[in-house]
């Protein structure tokens, strides 16, 4: 009889034990469902990206996927996976160079709530875009630079560009940037483009390619050489000017690198010098729900339910 009733009990105790832990289970589930965002302290960057429109940014000579595509296409496709890349609480948004100003084309946003708008106003930045046809770079970054002073401290700039001033500066020209302290505003200007001159595309008003500049057409500067000789311009080619484009970035304080590769644009977004620690809307509902799987693992593992059977 004492026998008997110890195994009732012990049953009795076991299935109470089977039970709360299929409850438990369940309020583990119903936790990660219904659990909100919780704000937790994470770094985040906030960046203004800036598109150089100009006509020389159409040339070809980057490659994706063995097809060749232009130095404006490269660095939206750089941007698309640097949107892939940043965390949720980064904010992100679009510029425009042409002529001789940085127009914010999309203000700041933040990078998961409005991904799709970011990727499509992304797409519809091309050539048809630009308002002028010249390309005064340096001037294009200095407006990129107060651009970013006004949108509040913290706000980086990623200024893309194959650095072709046209027209071209004169030897010893230095732009001023009279209101800029260099470092003042954290930045990279990202060198688009490859070595190798390159005809540049012309195009119309409405963006489509009607043919390239010629010499003849294109305001040439001739270079001096030191023994005095004088070598013809060809702006009517382009390449990437980097000596002209590291420059400017050591005027205004920027970093520079060569849009050599699509990660680029991201590690520079990425850098550790311009993060910014603050409270982000973080979902930790896979914390609960982990737990009631472990349980859910634990009850129903394959020797306990063979011993139950038998």
């Amino acid at each position: 009889m004492r026998m008997a009733t110890f195994l009732r009990r012990l049953l009795s105790s076991l299935a109470e034990r089977e039970a709360r832990t299929l409850v438990l289970a369940a309020v583990l589930l119903l936790t990660a469902a219904l659990l909100p965002p919780l704000d937790l302290k994470r770094d985040s960057w906030d960046t203004v990206v800036v598109f150089d429109l100009t006509q020389s940014m159409n040339v070809e000579d980057y490659d994706v996927n063995g097809q060749p595509v232009s130095r404006l296409a490269f660095a939206r496709e750089a941007a698309k996976r640097a949107l892939r890349e940043l965390p949720c609480g980064s904010r992100v948004g679009w510029a425009g160079f042409a002529e001789y100003r940085t127009l914010l084309l999309l203000a700041p946003v933040e990078v998961c709530a409005y991904y799709g708008d970011l990727v499509a106003a992304l797409d519809n930045i091309d050539g048809r875009m630009r308002w002028g046809n010249s390309s005064e770079v340096a001037k294009g970054v200095f407006w990129s630079v107060r651009a970013a002073k006004e949108l509040g401290e913290g706000t980086q700039v990623v200024f893309i560009s194959d650095g072709q001033e046209a027209p071209p500066l004169r030897d010893g020209d230095k732009p001023g940037f009279e209101d800029i302290k260099p470092g003042e505003v954290r930045g990279w200007i990202l060198g688009a483009g490859g070595d190798a001159p390159q005809p540049i595309p012309k195009s119309d008003e409405d963006g489509r390619t009607v043919g390239v500049w010629k010499a003849g057409e294109v305001i040439q500067r001739d270079a001096v050489l030191p023994d005095g000789r004088r070598v013809p311009g060809a702006e009517h080619l382009s390449s990437r000017r980097e000596p002209h484009l590291r420059a400017l970035a050591q005027q205004v304080g920027f970093d520079y690198a060569s849009l050599d590769d699509a990660g680029v644009l991201a590690r520079a977004m990425k850098h550790d010098g311009a993060a910014l620690r603050r409270p982000v809307p973080t979902d930790l509902n896979w914390l609960p729900a982990l737990l009631a799987l472990i349980l859910l693992l634990i009850r129903f593992r394959p020797e306990r339910v063979r011993r139950a059977a038998a």
